[in-house]
């Protein structure tokens, strides 16, 4: 697996609801943001039955992403609207991972920011960005499929996802 740099640059971008959000590397001082971002996600458990239902195991869970992944946070003001990691894979893959708070989904923020993601791994030379999705999370596949995603096979209620970053 090749080591990752960390995300650079900031980006900002007005949501579809007039929103000014600014996409950014994740840094230590956002942490109880992020925490609390997860803690009033709703439903819990309802993506691929994450965020984790149990406060201690959510809390766990944020600092085990945290500390595995490249993180990204989408700031609404102060706060945490949005997270976003990449992982590590071998042959120079990443296993990409996001989530976007209920009050502020269907603005365009989870596709700027997937698109940043895009762009910066490009920049790392990743041939691919793979990741997992509920077969019956249509506005997720929408997107994913938007920015070029394609399905490669499914488990259970899972499709499983990737796109490929190289030129063929």
């Amino acid at each position: 697996m090749q080591e990752m740099r960390s995300f650079s640059s900031i980006k900002t971008i007005k949501s579809e609801k007039g929103n000014v959000v600014t996409i950014t590397p994740y840094e230590e001082r956002y942490f109880t943001s992020v925490v609390h971002m997860y803690d009033t996600y709703d439903p819990l458990g309802s993506v691929q039955g994450l965020p984790p239902l149990d406060k201690d195991k959510r809390h766990q869970w944020v600092q085990d992403i945290i500390s595995r992944g490249i993180n990204l946070v989408a700031l609404y003001g102060d706060s945490v609207i949005g997270h976003a990691s990449l992982f590590p894979m071998p042959a120079n893959w990443a296993e990409y991972f996001i989530f976007i708070h209920q009050d502020f989904q269907r603005q365009g923020i989870g596709t700027a920011t997937t698109l940043y993601v895009i762009d910066w791994a490009r920049q790392e030379d990743l041939s691919t960005i793979w990741l997992t999705v509920d077969r019956k999370n249509y506005i997720a596949i929408s997107l994913w499929r938007s920015v070029g995603f394609k399905r490669i096979g499914s488990s259970g209620s899972e499709w499983e996802m990737i796109l490929s970053l190289t030129q063929k």
